[in-house]
């Protein structure tokens, strides 16, 4: 495994980026599955390059440096009463259950985008690429570059900004970010709805996803077999769509948790720590509401080292599982013509960060050429 080298300013980044032979660019290894790469690729931390450089609460845009964590990002907003609808994951905080956790292991904001990584409230506000309006990056190279812009109205050029998400660090080292950001509703509600088995669930979590309740968020936890409903929105207003909700359904309950039931329920999927110290290693994988019951039910016949929480009204599965389940997972996905990213794993499980049936096209190969011409960045191969 190769070393850290931490720099502490734009240029030096520049520097390091022009002068290596092969050089990938990390945050606080919330992900590490994504970086676990040996020598001679050199892992640059840009842990330094911190802080909200711009914030414009009247105008619902901040820029921040690469480094800064998204705990230090949500209290910048949350005095202003703003928030990232997009609900990014290993915050370090979960906003929606009021608790409070050190900065200290939360994911930075260059991560979460290069991750792609978005959370519950991408069900009704979409995710991450939907509230990055500009970046500033380093490319193969070694040039800074700018894109995008620092204000919502902003049409001019390629909307380069969104090719960094998703890309792991495969096209260019993200130094700045520029976002937009939405009002923070006043209150969080969520409500339990209980399913008889997967088949159940699927047909409840459509009729939510259409209904015309407009939620927050659409989550189902396959082992209990319960679906978890989030609305943001004063208690009243939120209990009498609960209660529409309960109506439409006909037969099923539509229970509120409360603050300590919510709590435990959301944070340990924010934190990605709802498997358990059993299963520890989490693949993300993108489906349909059939390939979830698949997965579901495959996860049920290995209960003891499979989990699946499935957000996003289905269309997200968060799959965690024990250490030496890897290959299995990656032979399902295969069978299934399902993609998985890996985001944890034991270091020596396969030595991959994608599963599955593996999906490109030639413009993927042009695009990381056009922006790493010298190839100092690893490929996209999964590898």
């Amino acid at each position: 495994m190769s070393e850290f080298t931490s720099v502490d300013s734009v240029q030096a980044l520049q520097e390091l980026v022009r002068h290596s032979e092969s050089i990938l660019v990390v945050g606080n290894r919330t992900k590490p599955a994504l970086s676990s790469l040996a020598a001679p690729t050199q892992l640059i931390t840009t842990r330094s390059l911190t802080g909200i450089i711009e914030y414009e609460p009247s105008e619902f845009t901040f820029t921040a440096l690469a480094g800064t964590t998204l705990a230090e990002i949500n209290t910048a907003l949350a005095a202003k009463n703003q928030y990232l609808p997009f609900d990014p994951l290993l915050a370090g905080t979960d906003a929606s259950a009021g608790t409070d956790a050190s900065a200290g292991d939360a994911a930075t904001i260059a991560g979460t985008l290069a991750a792609g990584l978005s959370g519950p409230g991408r069900h009704r506000y979409g995710g991450v690429r939907d509230f990055v309006l500009g970046a500033q990056f380093v490319d193969g190279d070694g040039n800074l570059i700018q894109s995008g812009g620092k204000v919502v109205k902003n049409a001019a050029g390629f909307d380069i900004p969104k090719l960094l998400v998703g890309s792991c660090g495969r096209l260019g080292a993200i130094t700045a970010l520029t976002f937009k950001v939405f009002p923070r509703p006043c209150e969080f509600h969520t409500y339990q709805l209980q399913a008889a088995d997967h088949d159940e669930a699927s047909l409840m979590i459509a009729t939510l996803a259409r209904g015309r309740w407009e939620l927050d968020a659409i989550d189902y936890r396959s082992e209990s077999r319960a679906i978890w409903v989030r609305i943001g929105g004063a208690k009243p207003v939120c209990d009498a769509i609960a209660t529409d909700i309960r109506r439409c359904l006909k037969t099923h309950t539509v229970e509120p948790m409360t603050d300590e039931q919510t709590a435990q329920s959301w944070t340990p999927l924010m934190q990605l720590r709802f498997g358990g110290p059993n299963r520890r290693s989490v693949v993300k994988i993108p489906m349909v509401l059939q390939q979830m019951q698949r997965l579901a039910t495959w996860c049920d016949d290995r209960r003891d080292k499979a989990c699946l929480h499935a957000s996003v009204a289905g269309s997200i599965g968060w799959l965690a599982v024990a250490d030496d389940m890897l290959q299995d997972v990656d032979s399902f996905l295969v069978d299934s013509a399902m993609t998985g990213l890996v985001l944890r794993s034991d270091p020596g499980s396969t030595g991959r960060w994608m599963l599955g049936t593996r999906r490109s096209a030639p413009i993927d190969q042009k695009i990381k050429d056009a922006m790493d011409p010298p190839g100092r960045f690893p490929n996209l191969g999964g590898e």
